[in-house]
Parts: C-alpha cells; structure tokens; sequence
C-alpha cells in the first residue's frame, strides 16, 4: 500500500472499509470513507465521487462473478482483485474503454459490467476534477521477451 499512488490508496482503502462496513453491518466504515472523501475531494466533489464509488460497490456486490477477495483496511498487502478495481478507476480515468471493460468483466457478470464501468468513470472523474490522476500502470505495453536465463524466484504469499 504504501508503493501506491495516493488515488490508488485512496480507492483500495475505501474499498476495504466499504466492504468491512457491509460485513459488519457497521455505519462507522462508511463515515471512515466519506471523511476521507471529503478531506482529500472536497465536501461537494467528494460528494460525488463517494456516490459513484458506492455504485461501483453495489454494481460488484450484485453482480460479482465470484467471491471478490480483500484484506484488512490496515494490511499493507494488495489482492488481485482490489488491483483490478483500481486498475478499472484509472482505465476510466485514462479514457482506456476496452481495458476497463476487460476489468470489469473480470469482476460482474455481463449484466453488470456497463453500470460497473458508469460508476468507476463516476469515480474516475471526481477524483480526477480534484487532482487525483491515476498513475498509467494498467495496459501498458508489454515488456520485451528476456534473452537471458533468470533463476526461478520464490514468493511469499500473504
């Protein structure tokens, strides 16, 4: 988490209370995230990019494919399904079309993957009117075929 953007952890975090919030049937996770909003966007932007931040919410809770995987708000690691649900904020935000619907169809079931995406560029767009611009990490081109042997890594996985 703390190799991220600021507009990436401000997605990843809220994401994580949001959902906490929903497990717990607990309203102080959601005031965690609108505080935020509001103290990083602004009282009326924040506004309305939490509201399309909740759409995107409701759109994958409704629509989800599969169960969608997170960590703890205070967890430095990242999962690859709060990756893609930044990744999917900044295509919005980067004017990427087919990458955030390749995102979003990863995450919802067809029906859900237009009012997915409405939402994410909701978001996108709040937080970009504020200065929050997404770093251009997803769909960039890919690396070059490597010409020498690299020893097999090993991973540690949270």
């Amino acid at each position: 988490m703390n190799e991220l953007d600021p507009s990436e952890r401000l997605v990843i975090w809220s994401f994580r209370r949001w959902v906490l919030g929903l497990k717990q049937n607990t309203a102080a996770h959601w005031d965690f995230v609108w505080n935020e909003f509001a103290r990083q966007l602004g009282s009326q932007d924040g506004r309305e990019a939490l509201s399309g931040f909740a759409c995107m919410v409701k759109a994958l809770q409704c629509n989800a494919r599969r169960r969608i995987h997170y960590h703890q708000p205070c967890c430095p690691a990242l999962g690859a399904d709060e990756v893609s649900i930044a990744c999917l904020v900044a295509a919005c935000q980067n004017g990427q079309l087919g990458l955030a619907r390749s995102l979003a169809q990863w995450l919802v079931k067809p029906d859900g993957s237009d009012e997915m995406i409405t939402a994410a560029t909701r978001l996108a767009e709040g937080m970009q009117s504020r200065g929050l611009v997404f770093p251009e990490r997803c769909g960039a081109p890919a690396m070059p075929p490597m010409t020498e042997h690299v020893p097999q890594a090993v991973a540690a996985l949270h």
